[in-house]
């Protein structure tokens, strides 16, 4: 019976990261279900969800994986997934992209994403950045993905970003997004 996993790694960037575990799934006959890579100040990071085929041990997937983690500069763990966790979960909501652009300090990441919390919004994707200086100081960039719940009004997710943009000294900008069905 196959099974669904789910491996993670980090480690120090260098060229051929992606291929040579590419190579290594599909030498080992898995299928590549969803995957996030980026690349932050010269670390690299992985998330691959796959699912093995039929007749392969997930011991067999650690020992190749173990067998390059040094070649690829790598620390990975290799996690075989219960039943349904690799399903797709439907977020119930409505979709929103929410900039953040401001003076960096600490405390920008915490409070806004507090705020989304207290409203039942589910973050499903963040990113940030240090985007160079600005009269004199570094400038913060943060965008994320949100599922807001339908008992929360557009006005209600406005008013209280605007509310924490002011109390962190912080631009927010909300944006909708229409999702088209494929």
């Amino acid at each position: 019976m196959s099974k669904n996993v789910v491996l993670t790694g980090v480690g120090h960037d260098r060229v051929g990261i992606v291929a040579e575990l590419a190579e290594i799934l599909f030498e080992m006959g898995c299928n590549l279900l969803d995957s996030s890579m980026t690349l932050l100040r010269g670390e690299f990071a992985i998330i691959l969800m796959i699912r093995q085929p039929d007749g392969q041990s997930l011991e067999q997937l650690k020992k190749r994986i173990s067998e390059v983690e040094t070649k690829l500069g790598l620390s990975i763990h290799v996690r075989e997934l219960a039943e349904g966790e690799a399903e797709e979960i439907e977020d119930v909501g409505d979709p929103y992209i929410i900039s953040v652009y401001g003076a960096d300090k600490p405390g920008i990441v915490s409070g806004i994403t507090r705020v989304l919390a207290d409203l039942g919004a589910n973050v499903t994707d963040v990113e940030t950045k240090h985007t160079g200086e600005r009269d004199g100081a570094t400038v913060f960039l943060m965008v994320l993905e949100v599922t807001l719940p339908e008992k929360v009004s557009d006005a209600k997710l406005r008013a209280t970003l605007e509310q924490a943009s002011k109390r962190l000294n912080v631009n927010v900008s909300v944006q909708s997004l229409d999702v088209v069905q494929l």
